[in-house]
């Protein structure tokens, strides 16, 4: 555990009824005024006093577990039903029953796989259904300043921020600054009821002057108060095809989901008001932020400046600000932690795109990794933001194999060779390793609602082949420092594909290197025959190498150069005798 400093939160609770709408005069009486500040008078019941904490000394000795709550694990059946709409266990698309109390009962399974923090879904309140879809991800805020009553309280989640922390482990949980849910309809005809092309008008570049039929009223804290949205807090462009010039940064995200004002000042304050508010109601220790290239660039060195200034004056430090960049391009990747105070890190989709799905899964050449693994580090800001993580962009970036908005590794490749050796890359690069929930149980969907299985169905089982060898990976990373701190160097590419007879066919080799030590990872991503090559190393000739996965050994010949021979989808990871030891 990190530094020590505290302060006691001695906020008005949160955890209260869902807003009502109000009649019509008083709505457009609000519309009109355009800010409506409803103080927090009147509550009854004593705050919980929530310890903030630093938690966290360096983000490159954590392993990151992706949860979706509503999918994880049911610890409580009374919110399975609310506001008549129940969960429905034969349609994925609808709710499922996950909650807080459940994941809290499951922190123990999470902790012996190696995990070390826990990524959850977002927790205000969310569009409950639609025809198409529930909003069981939580990804369709209805009101920001209230968590989702259907994965429980306020308290409920304090408890589970608790828990976690006493196992050692960190929570960062979701958030969303792009939009809101399906909050509102467009009028268009103005007849006062919802028409076929009235939820997703076609994107213009000014905005949509009609009445606006609502659903919900979302609101945001600010100041001390309540921020209720109005029309002049949305965009209102309608349905942002990301083709269109403008349509990414000012439309509304596909499925209908409000494209919020964030150029307005008021609605930028009110954003960082609510996400320090959950900080410190709840001690979180990160933020995963959705869908980041949907806001203008200026919103993200204020964001992040902000949260992190007000949340170290509370004694929250290393806090991390994780941004989802849905792109291969390295380029795009660097751009939103590249000005002072914007993002720490982002995704590393370039690993996943490049490497896990390009050349172990699809069996392009090895060299084509190159480009993920070392040369694209250089486009990155070399050192970390004021008050920051601590570390650079490139070094707090988080690498996956799968997650919630991909298809399954096992369902690209039913194979588990394929899967071991692409969870073997995540846990051996110079990125933070993040695991999707169920990986470890080979669940197999193929995208969308159908790559966020009920973990439950599972049984949780400690002996599937892959967690094993999770369990195996992510322990040996826990253990050796150089494979969390060390840099990256890549030793040798193959220029074979996949489907090439050449001797070295599939081969990939780099090396992990911190002050005097250093890790040899060498892998044949070929799946049908062994190849080999002499893999050039920064270790002296006669160092004896134990592989820490197999206990074998090699000697380091002329040059440094290890000679390395590998059946399909076979993988070393070399260290000295005296590093790793002959008994793992």
């Amino acid at each position: 555990m990190g530094g020590t400093s505290r302060i006691i939160s001695r906020w008005l609770p949160i955890s209260r009824p869902r807003f009502e709408p109000r009649d019509k005069t008083r709505h457009l009486e609000g519309v009109r005024r355009g800010l409506l500040i409803v103080f927090l008078a009147g509550c009854t019941s004593a705050p919980r006093e929530t310890a903030i904490t630093t938690n966290v000394d360096d983000w490159r000795d954590e392993i990151i577990y992706q949860v979706m709550v509503d999918r994880f694990e049911n610890g409580d059946r009374s919110n399975d039903t609310l506001n008549g709409v129940d969960i429905d266990p034969s349609d994925l698309t609808r709710h499922q029953g996950g909650d807080w109390r459940g994941l809290r009962q499951r922190l123990d399974y999470i902790a012996d796989l190696g995990a070390t923090a826990i990524w959850i879904s977002p927790i205000v309140a969310n569009v409950d259904r639609t025809p198409p879809e529930d909003g069981y991800h939580g990804y369709w805020g209805a009101d920001f300043t209230t968590v989702n009553p259907r994965f429980g309280s306020l308290e409920d989640l304090q408890d589970l921020v608790e828990a976690a922390h006493r196992r050692d482990l960190k929570v960062i949980i979701d958030v969303v600054p792009n939009h809101a849910g399906r909050v509102f309809a467009y009028d268009l005809n103005e007849n006062g009821v919802v028409d076929e092309g009235e939820w997703e008008p076609p994107f213009q570049e000014s905005a949509y002057e009609v009445p606006l039929l609502w659903v919900e009223r979302p609101r945001l804290f600010f100041e001390e108060g309540i921020l209720e949205l109005g029309r002049e807090h949305f965009r209102r462009r309608g349905r942002g095809e990301f083709s269109m010039p403008g349509g990414k940064v000012f439309g509304d995200f596909p499925t209908g989901l409000r494209d919020l004002d964030t150029e307005r000042d008021d609605v930028r304050r009110a954003l960082v008001d609510t996400y320090v508010r959950w900080v410190r109601e709840t001690n979180v220790d990160g933020f995963r932020i959705d869908a980041v290239p949907h806001i203008e660039d200026s919103f993200w060195p204020f964001f992040g400046a902000e949260v992190r200034a007000r949340l170290a004056a509370l004694g929250k430090r290393r806090f991390l600000l994780l941004g989802e960049v849905f792109s291969g391009d390295p380029r795009e990747l660097a751009r939103f932690s590249g000005e002072t105070g914007s993002l720490d890190a982002a995704f590393d989709f370039g690993l996943k795109l490049d490497v896990i799905d390009g050349v172990i899964l699809e069996g392009r050449a090895a060299n084509t990794a190159a480009r993920a693994l070392e040369e694209s580090q250089s486009l990155f800001r070399p050192f970390g933001h004021p008050q920051g993580v601590g570390v650079g962009p490139w070094q707090a970036r988080v690498g996956i194999a799968d997650n919630h908005d991909t298809w399954r590794l096992r369902g690209e490749l039913d194979r588990f060779d394929a899967a071991a050796l692409a969870l073997l890359v995540v846990a051996t690069v110079d990125a933070i390793p993040c695991i999707y929930y169920g990986t470890e149980q080979a669940f197999r969907g193929q995208g969308g609602a159908a790559s966020r299985e009920r973990m439950w169905d599972s049984g949780f089982s400690r002996r599937t082949p892959t967690y094993l060898w999770l369990q195996q990976l992510l322990a040996l990373r826990r253990e050796l420092p150089v494979l969390r701190r060390g840099d990256l160097r890549v030793r040798y590419a193959s220029s074979e594909d996949g489907f090439s007879d050449a001797a070295d066919a599939g081969m990939l080799a780099y090396e992990r290197a911190l002050e005097d030590e250093r890790v040899l990872v060498v892998l044949n991503a070929h799946a049908l025959k062994t190849s080999s090559a002499p893999v050039p190393s920064g270790f002296p000739r006669g160092t004896v190498l134990v592989d820490q996965l197999s206990a074998a050994t090699a000697i380091v010949g002329e040059g440094g150069l290890v000679e390395a021979e590998l059946g399909p989808r076979e993988a070393r990871i070399w260290a000295r005798r005296d590093l790793g030891g002959e008994s793992r």
